[in-house]
């Protein structure tokens, strides 16, 4: 469900909130906020972002809860680039939240994109799925976790086994399929290599 409503304090200095009453929230680098913006301006709902250009940073605010609830290799093929501030009960986290009218820097500011509605609050799916291809634009494709078929959570590169198969009886044909060693043995595989 998506938190249209919140809006950051009018003026005045920036405040120090906690995650997981109105918002959770999505940390990652400039570099890779730099990149996403590319792909998230042309959307249809486009979300005010977070900038802190003391430490080269970039956070989103996403609804409360919604990170737990989502697919989990939603966001942990993401990590180490990317950084979801949780929410209680599984921990608490502050965020440095500017005034609204706070829209240019130097320091903690909002960055606004172009045809913005005012929403505060990114819908998660959206801003992960633009993460993904700004972190590989940024530090290559080995910046970004393999996803395993089976299980579709993050493997590492160095567990992970390359299996011709099929996923169910019912895939026509074989596929190249990367999973973890153990769920690899749940697929109806023909060959395997490490």
């Amino acid at each position: 469900m998506m938190t249209l409503g919140w809006a950051p304090p009018a003026g005045g200095l920036p405040e120090l909130l906690p995650t997981g009453r109105e918002w959770d929230a999505v940390r990652t680098s400039a570099a890779v906020a730099t990149w996403a913006f590319n792909i998230l301006d042309g959307r249809r709902t486009p979300a005010a972002t977070i900038i802190d250009t003391r430490n080269g940073t970039a956070i989103w605010l996403i609804p409360p809860g919604e990170a737990a609830h989502a697919p989990w290799w939603q966001w942990g093929r993401l990590q180490p680039r990317v950084t979801v501030l949780p929410s209680p009960p599984t921990g608490l986290a502050y965020v440095g939240v500017p005034a609204a009218d706070r829209q240019a820097g130097p320091g903690l500011h909002w960055r606004v994109p172009p045809d913005w509605d005012g929403r505060y609050i990114a819908a998660p799916g959206t801003l992960a799925e633009a993460l993904a291809p700004a972190i590989i634009a940024v530090h290559g494709p080995e910046a970004l976790a393999m996803q395993c078929r089976v299980c579709r959570r993050a493997v590492p590169r160095a567990d992970a086994v390359t299996a011709l198969g099929r996923l169910t009886a019912d895939d026509p044909y074989p596929q190249r399929l990367v999973a973890h060693r153990e769920c690899a043995r749940h697929m109806i595989v023909e060959e395997c290599s490490a």
